[in-house]
């Protein structure tokens, strides 16, 4: 059995700030010679205290070998052997046997005076890959046993340093979300923007923990500085610590122009001529959430613009705010924090929320369940009251009670926003009847004929 004991800096899980203690352990070790011992024991020491990665690969086939003379009294031998391997990744075992038999084919020749069968029994020794990561302080030999044929022994006290995370901020129980571009259009400016705009409106609004996918050579880059031997080993321990995202919020900006159309009028009486120039804006867009583990899809949409005149940027922010909106919806609704002083306070603050946006706030019940499927459908929900943001902050928004009752509105319950009112039909005046027509003639020269 061979056993690889990688002994360097540590490179281990550790955060932006890593705090170092020194840990002193017992550790045991063998070895051919006192060095390997050591090296052995020392590597025990590095697993006790931050633990190990496992890779190990075994085979041990039965082989039967049929011996057959023949008339010069040599003989031939065909070995098959069916091999089963065992993979041990991370501690974890998996046993699997090769779909397609390995036949390994071999001649022998052998001196023989009668025909015989004999079984052989072969065993193939197993390769273990260990690696344990960390930094030794120091050690000191507390007993060895060495000489004769059974090698070394070694115990050791051995002193390890050890980086632990200090978290700067309490973790935050947030969704993840990464953005991301796809579609013809992914490597305009336009669609970078689009990602950025909504990159923004997400982090104000406080519900995810957004996570950079558009700057991944820079992160490499710095990943290779910290790597290298121009940094301390507490500045390395910040290696690891990039988060998986719960969700991904793929867009694909689909069409997004502005025709410029140009016009020329000739008037023939007087020789002169008009241009007129007109634009006009067609834009539209798909987004798709979608839960970064099982790739199912949560939420999918689409929305288009159209309007006279150069109007992308009013149709990027449209897309933007119904997106935002929509995924916030699905994932996590705005809900009141709490009612103080006759105002009720949502968690929404600057940039998701605007003085005067009017929310509807529901009261919520009983959990709904689909009974095909057991997918949980939300509560169900009864509308109490509806408030007038009037000041915002940071992170938090109060409103005033415009329809409803103040008492009815609890903490929990879930604030949505309320659809703008419905614009008046407007009036057209009426027509005007058509003068009554004439019995006059009227000449060529525009004289009345009589």
């Amino acid at each position: 059995m061979m056993k690889k004991w990688m002994l360097g800096a540590a490179l281990f899980c550790a955060a932006q700030m890593a705090h170092a203690e020194d840990v002193t352990v017992p550790a045991v070790g063998y070895g051919d010679t006192f060095e390997q011992a050591v090296e052995s024991a020392l590597g025990n020491a590095i697993k006790q205290v931050n633990g190990a990665a496992v890779a190990t690969r075994s085979a041990s086939p039965k082989a039967y070998v049929q011996v057959k003379q023949d008339a010069e009294g040599q003989a031939s031998a065909e070995l098959n052997a069916k091999r089963t391997e065992q993979n041990t990744q991370s501690g974890l075992l998996k046993d699997t046997v090769t779909g397609n038999e390995q036949n390994l084919n071999a001649n022998a020749s052998a001196q023989a005076e009668t025909s015989s069968k004999t079984t052989v029994e072969a065993g193939v020794g197993s390769t273990n890959d260990v690696r344990a990561q960390g930094k030794v302080k120091g050690y000191s030999v507390t007993k060895q046993e060495c000489g004769g044929s059974k090698g070394c022994m070694v115990e050791l006290s051995v002193t390890i340093e050890k980086f632990e995370y200090q978290a700067k901020t309490p973790k935050l129980d947030r969704d993840s979300i990464a953005i991301v571009t796809t579609g013809k259009l992914r490597g305009t400016a336009l669609s970078a923007d689009m990602r950025q705009s909504v990159t923004d409106k997400l982090v104000k609004s406080g519900r995810f923990t957004v996570l950079d996918r558009s700057n991944d050579a820079a992160f490499e880059k710095e990943n290779d500085f910290l790597a290298s031997d121009n940094v301390s080993d507490q500045q390395r321990a910040r290696l690891g610590q990039a988060a998986g995202a719960d969700f991904l919020l793929i867009i694909d900006l689909t069409q997004a122009s502005v025709a410029t159309r140009v016009q020329e009028n000739n008037v023939e009486l007087t020789g002169e001529s008009t241009r007129e120039v007109s634009q006009s804006t067609r834009a539209s867009v798909r987004y798709t959430l979608v839960e970064a583990a099982t790739r199912a899809v949560k939420w999918s949409d689409s929305a288009s613009f159209a309007s006279g005149g150069n109007k992308i940027s009013a149709a990027m922010e449209q897309f933007q705010a119904k997106m935002v909106g929509d995924i916030i919806e699905i994932v996590n609704p705005a809900k009141v924090v709490a009612v103080q002083n006759g105002r009720v306070i949502i968690n929404r603050g600057m940039g998701s929320v605007a003085e005067g946006q009017v929310y509807d706030i529901y009261a919520t019940g009983e959990e709904l369940v689909d009974p095909d499927t057991g997918e949980k459908l939300g509560a169900t929900e009864e509308k109490v009251a509806t408030i007038k943001i009037g000041e915002i902050k940071a992170k938090v928004a109060y409103g005033a009670v415009t329809t409803g009752q103040l008492e009815s509105i609890t903490k929990g319950a879930i604030a949505r926003m309320a659809a703008p009112p419905a614009e008046p039909a407007k009036k057209t005046p009426p027509k005007r009847a058509a003068p009554p027509k004439s019995d006059q003639k009227i000449d060529s020269a525009g004289g009345v004929i009589l």
